[in-house]
């Protein structure tokens, strides 16, 4: 049976992910950090569903030990596709992985950098991947964060808190860094692996729209935490901008079961054009180069 890991599936938009794609007969790898909260969504996803073909995996995206193990231990020979989900957002001074990176940077982009290339090399049939973005990543999109800035990947990976003045906006600046390289990690991928001849694996990025009530409002200040969670999920029903985590999973679970194209930039169901430095390939070059550096991929282990 195909089978598709979803990070960060316990809850939000992964959750919901990992709901339809059981209902379109899918066994699901429930990839999370906190395996109390995955058990508990584990359990609701066989109560709304009526489907039991998930499985719990622990994956900490803020350890490449810990990546590497989960490639290690979990069963890859029907994974059919992978669903990049698990994201943070910080409103707090500067906290760190287990490897010295940035959290935002590391988890959001760097994390899955390292998994999608190891389950590239490992999982023999996988052939779609998702990477979950954001609009936040475009600076001609007005909205709760500000315009990401990105020149360099290692700034990312060790940033200057010393010319920080207000923490909420570093955080929300980090975050929309980070769904920029999501971006650009979809797409060099994509021209890689028609390079290398597995153009059968299709890679897409996706937009989920604003989501709110999920996870990433939790460390945020409490005036935006209250908004977040309390005030924003009241006008889902009046802004095509603002969905329900449910609506967004189903859009985001047929790239897995609908994709017929790769390296494409999808808004719900919808697919449209990313920001302008989206398509900078020498910039996606260099963070790709970067990238490996950073999750010290070995030589057997890059894309050829």
């Amino acid at each position: 049976m195909k089978t598709v890991i979803v990070t960060g599936a316990n809850s939000g938009l992964g959750l919901y992910t990992s709901k339809h794609l059981l209902l379109q007969d899918y066994a699901v790898v429930l990839a999370c950090r906190n395996l109390k909260k995955a058990a508990k969504a584990q359990k609701w996803l066989h109560k709304k569903t009526g489907k039991k073909r998930t499985k719990i995996a622990h994956l900490d995206l803020a350890s490449f030990n810990h990546i590497r193990k989960f490639c290690l231990n979990t069963p890859l020979n029907n994974v059919y596709g992978v669903v990049c989900n698990a994201g943070i957002s910080y409103a707090h001074p500067t906290r760190f992985t287990q490897d010295g990176i940035e959290e935002t940077f590391g988890v959001n982009h760097l994390g899955h950098f390292l998994l999608v290339n190891l389950l590239l090399g490992k999982a023999q049939n996988l052939q779609r991947i998702a990477v979950v973005s954001s609009d936040a990543h475009n600076p001609d999109i007005q909205g709760y964060h500000p315009p990401p800035y990105y020149e360099r990947a290692l700034e990312l990976a060790y940033p200057d808190d010393s010319r920080v003045i207000n923490w909420e906006k570093e955080g929300a600046l980090r975050y929309a860094n980070s769904k920029l390289c999501n971006v650009l990690f979809v797409y060099h991928l994509a021209e890689e692996l028609k390079k290398t001849h597995r153009q059968h694996i299709l890679v897409n990025a996706f937009n989920p729209g604003f989501i709110p009530g999920t996870g990433l409002g939790k460390n945020s200040s409490p005036v935006s935490k209250f908004l977040w969670f309390n005030v924003l999920p009241l006008f889902s029903r009046f802004s095509k901008a603002i969905r329900t985590a449910n609506e967004s999973g189903k859009a985001l679970a047929s790239l897995i079961s609908e994709a017929n194209a790769s390296g494409k930039y999808y808004d719900g169901f919808k697919e449209k054009p990313s920001s302008k430095q989206s398509y900078d390939k020498k910039q996606a070059q260099k963070l790709w180069w970067r990238s490996e550096e950073l999750a010290h991929l070995k030589i057997n282990e890059k894309i050829e």
